[in-house]
């Protein structure tokens, strides 16, 4: 019997991930381009210029013409894991449509995802069962937001997928402090870093849980001493060697980027409860309530049952701890301890933006890669009540919502990323932003493209998202048809996707409805994220 489950569970996880692979391979090419991704796109063109003229490759790397000077002001925040190579790729294959290397960012963006994802579920088989460890891994695939900004968001779901190959490895450095072990969770952590500069919350996380361990292990306590010196060593090394931003002044241009991260000077204005606040003065509840409302509630309250499981044993575990003097009785075994790591990493960083007062914007992407550690704890939660509570019958309860999340995704794709669950009300579009990356901007210029003949076609553009990257996705004779004015009174058409930097949304889109004939509305559900009117 046993042998017939494990043969039928493997069969299950491998269709899943073949199914979840073959189904992004088909759609990738669906979504439109995001604001950022002409940006580090050209990103990665300046550190392979950056390259050439350090290491004098000026017969490898001919005709390369972007100016290096702006290398250093782009690379304080980011690093250049994902554009330099999509950049050399492009360069050296001579692929010269625009539409076609932005396909290749987006089929690459979300091969990278579909590699992290098979990491999350054999980090969750650390702690579950396999079971559980397959339920876990379709709550992380069926999450919509995440799902559609796997192929465009190169900033934040690329950081979440390394975020989770990286604490995979650290924590079998953990588990286990072999030299291999070592030098794949120095290695991966040094690429998480080169990604984004706040990576360094995974060297800290073993720094701290290596210490704790070790001081209860007196026998062992030089040895353990040396591999955490090894662990920095090589984490140094390959941080330098992973961001070439470092290679001129490694300390002071780290030091710079951790700066610059922490107070990242975006001063555009956030529309959030009917009203636009400054992104460098948003509300401490700002990201709260964005995980709450963009998050399936099914997995929230798998989540909060989860948190009060793990806060619960945490407390008690705490209150012993001074009566028997042994930090390892924090937690009993490494499955606990990955309970307190993941509820630490995900509650401290959602502390430590509030308390800082982090500069956010567009939801809470900057903390998309905490999700992970939501979808833990959700299935320590799910686990509590299959064993105590609802048992046999919980899977039972849950498939419906799954079934919902699927159906959902499917009717309204490829705006997956306009997901809100029912704790955002009825009038969503009223309270917060909508298309604030410009996704839908494509098809917008699609449908003008495939109802209107002429040479020339004029569009005036009333939003502040740059409908003009779009256009990179469409053939050079499409391209050439499209002209994009400044005069209303001189345009065919006028479109939006209602994102703007002051007026209500609502308002605006009730007077353009007055003003002017509405050819096509793009929605999500009852939700307008794209308009097209026609003119004169």
């Amino acid at each position: 019997m046993q042998k017939e489950y494990k043969k039928y569970s493997n069969l299950l996880i491998i269709s899943l991930f073949i199914g979840f692979l073959i189904t992004g391979i088909i759609i990738y090419d669906d979504y439109g381009i995001s604001w950022d991704e002409y940006y580090q796109r050209i990103n990665g063109f300046v550190s392979l210029n950056f390259i050439r003229k350090f290491f004098l490759f000026n017969e490898i790397f001919p005709n390369l013409t972007h100016d290096t000077k702006s290398f250093a002001e782009t690379a304080k925040i980011y690093g250049v894991i994902f554009d330099l190579p999509t950049a050399f790729i492009e360069y050296k294959f001579k692929i010269e449509n625009s539409k076609s290397f932005f396909l290749l960012r987006h089929l690459a963006s979300f091969i990278i995802f579909f590699i992290s994802s098979i990491y999350f579920y054999l980090l969750l088989k650390k702690r579950f069962s396999k079971k559980l460890s397959i339920i876990g891994i379709v709550f992380f695939i069926l999450s919509p937001r995440i799902f559609a900004e796997s192929f465009y968001n190169n900033k934040d779901i690329l950081f979440l997928s390394i975020f989770i190959i990286s604490i995979y490895y650290a924590i079998k450095f953990l588990n286990k402090n072999s030299y291999k072990n070592l030098i794949l969770a120095s290695l991966s952590s040094s690429i998480l870093i080169a990604t984004k500069v706040i990576g360094i919350i995974i060297p800290f996380i073993i720094f701290v849980f290596f210490v704790l361990k070790s001081i209860d292990d007196k026998n062992n306590i030089k040895k353990n001493i040396l591999k955490l010196i090894n662990f920095f060593f090589s984490l140094f090394i390959f941080t330098i060697i992973f961001w070439p931003y470092l290679w001129n002044s490694p300390l002071s241009n780290f030091l710079h980027a951790l700066k610059t991260f922490s107070s990242h000077p975006w001063t555009g204005a956030i529309f959030y409860f009917d009203q636009y606040i400054s992104a460098m003065n948003l509300p401490w509840h700002y990201p709260i309530i964005w995980i709450l409302i963009s998050t399936p509630i099914i997995y929230l309250i798998f989540f909060f049952i989860g948190s009060y499981l793990i806060l619960i044993r945490i407390s008690f575990r705490f209150i012993n701890l001074s009566k028997k003097k042994k930090f390892n009785d924090l937690w009993m075994g490494n499955k606990e301890r990955m309970d307190v790591i993941f509820f630490s990493i995900f509650y401290f960083t959602l502390f430590l933006v509030i308390e800082l007062n982090s500069t956010l914007y567009n939801g809470w992407r900057h903390l998309y890669f905490i999700y992970p550690c939501l979808i833990f704890i959700s299935i320590r939660g799910f686990e509590f009540l299959s064993k105590n509570y609802i048992k046999k019958y919980l899977i039972v309860i849950t498939a419906p919502f799954l079934i919902l999340i699927f159906l959902w995704m499917y009717t309204n794709h490829p705006f997956q990323y306009v997901f809100f669950n029912k704790l955002a009300g009825k009038e969503v579009e009223k309270f917060f932003e909508l298309d604030y990356w410009g996704v839908s901007n494509k098809k917008a210029i699609s449908f003008i493209l495939n109802n209107n003949e002429n040479e020339e076609i004029k569009i005036y553009v009333l939003s502040n998202s740059p409908y003009y990257f779009s256009l990179l996705l469409f053939s050079e004779k499409d391209k050439k048809r499209i002209k994009f004015v400044n005069e209303l009174n001189k345009a065919n058409y006028l479109v939006t996707n209602h994102y703007y930097q002051k007026g209500k949304p609502i308002d605006i889109n009730n007077e353009l409805k007055e003003k002017y004939q509405l050819l096509k509305e793009f929605k999500v559900e009852e939700m307008i994220i794209n308009s097209v009117y026609k003119l004169n």
